[in-house]
C-alpha cells in the first residue's frame, strides 16, 4: 500500500486548531466550522509529512488520545471515523443550565 501525500482531518475542538509545520500554517476546521460531519470539522489536503509530524509531537495530548483530532485517507473513511466518535466529548462543550446549577429569574 502506498504512503499517503495527504490526508483529511477531523477536529472537534470548537474552534479548530492551527500549528505550524516549515514555513506554512495549517489550520484545521473544528466544530464551528460550515462544513461538520457528524459534529467534527473537515480540512483536506493536509502535507502528509506535517501532520504526521504534529501528530508524533502531540501523541500524549488528550485530544489525540482520545480521538477529537485525528487523519483518514479519504471523506468516506472520515464520515465512517467521526460517526464511531460522535459521542466523544472535548470537554469544552456548552454547559447545560442543570449541569451549571442555573436558575431561572422570577424576579420583575
Amino acid at each position: 500500500m502506498a504512503k499517503n501525500s495527504t490526508y483529511v482531518i477531523g477536529c472537534k475542538l470548537p474552534n479548530g486548531l492551527s500549528f505550524r509545520h516549515d514555513d506554512k500554517v495549517i489550520t484545521l476546521a473544528g466544530a464551528n466550522s460550515s462544513a461538520l460531519v457528524n459534529g467534527f470539522g473537515m480540512t483536506k489536503d493536509v502535507p502528509a509529512d506535517a501532520w504526521e509530524a504534529f501528530e508524533k509531537n502531540h501523541a500524549d495530548s488528550k485530544f489525540i488520545k482520545n480521538g477529537i483530532v485525528f487523519a483518514v485517507s479519504d471523506e468516506k473513511s472520515l464520515a465512517d471515523a467521526s460517526l464511531e466518535r460522535e459521542n466523544v466529548k472535548t470537554g469544552l462543550e456548552q454547559a447545560s443550565k442543570e449541569s451549571a446549577n442555573v436558575k431561572e429569574d422570577k424576579g420583575g
